[in-house]
């Protein structure tokens, strides 16, 4: 069972993309436990850290953590960090780091994108297998990364019916995504009951963060900070979920 290797799938998996400035809750923390259908298999979180500047641009630095606990956590262990360091002007991700620690999988990898030269570098390094990679290359105006791609859709105005498109960058690909606000109802989670659109992504591509054909499902609550508060995947045996159990504003 890889229930949390599948949390960051489910946890950073929502998107947008548009030329406007826009701003995030500072000192923001969300904390969920994760549970493969009715055995919780670890915690993860999602932050904002102070800004940073990155190649002389002010950037939000998101950070996302996961790891098992109980009996998962004896048989398969997780322990992943990623971080996205996202500039506003122009808007896109201008660092992308991750270190993952999926059982015997670790790898620690970090990409540099260039939003004036839209071009991408690219560096990983497969600690299980000692095998370093270098990529470079092409990435259209604005591209976000997964992580910073969930930040920035929540600033977007939703409404039922509408849908969003955007870039997401993964690896050394770009994969279009759309994002669909599919309806608007009351979710009821361990921190209290809210007032939330159900959003749905439709993959362009081949699989990413999701197989082909399976469902991802996100609440956003409907006030103007668009909280997650419930996330819910598709696997091959049942569905992974995500479910919020603690927020703090620093």
């Amino acid at each position: 069972m890889k229930a949390n290797s599948r949390v960051m799938s489910v946890v950073l998996m929502v998107w947008g993309i548009c030329q406007s400035v826009w701003a995030l809750p500072s000192g923001e923390n969300l904390t969920f436990v994760v549970r493969w259908g009715a055995i919780t298999g670890g915690y993860s979180s999602l932050s904002i850290h102070d800004a940073e500047p990155i190649a002389g641009q002010p950037a939000y630095h998101i950070v996302a953590e996961a790891r098992s606990t109980g009996a998962v956590d004896k048989f398969y262990r997780v322990r992943d960090v990623n971080e996205s360091w996202i500039g506003n002007a122009p808007l896109g991700t201008l660092r992308y780091a991750k270190q993952i620690h999926e059982g015997q999988y670790r790898v620690e990898e970090e990409t540099v994108l260039n939003q004036d030269t839209h071009r991408f570098h690219n560096h990983s390094y497969r600690i299980d297998k000692n095998e370093y990679e270098d990529k470079d290359g092409v990435i259209p105006p604005n591209a976000l990364d997964v992580l910073g791609s969930l930040y920035y859709v929540r600033t977007l105005p939703l409404a039922v019916g509408q849908s969003y498109v955007i870039d997401v960058h993964s690896g050394d690909k770009v994969y279009p995504l759309v994002v669909n606000v599919k309806k608007r109802q009351t979710v009821k989670v361990r921190v209290g009951k809210f007032d939330c659109f159900l959003v749905e992504p439709q993959l362009r591509g081949p699989g990413i963060f999701v197989s082909k054909g399976k469902k991802l499902e996100v609440w956003l609550t409907a006030d103007d900070r668009h909280m997650p508060v419930l996330m819910r995947s598709e696997v091959f045996i049942g569905h992974v979920s995500a479910e919020l159990v603690n927020q703090t504003v620093l």
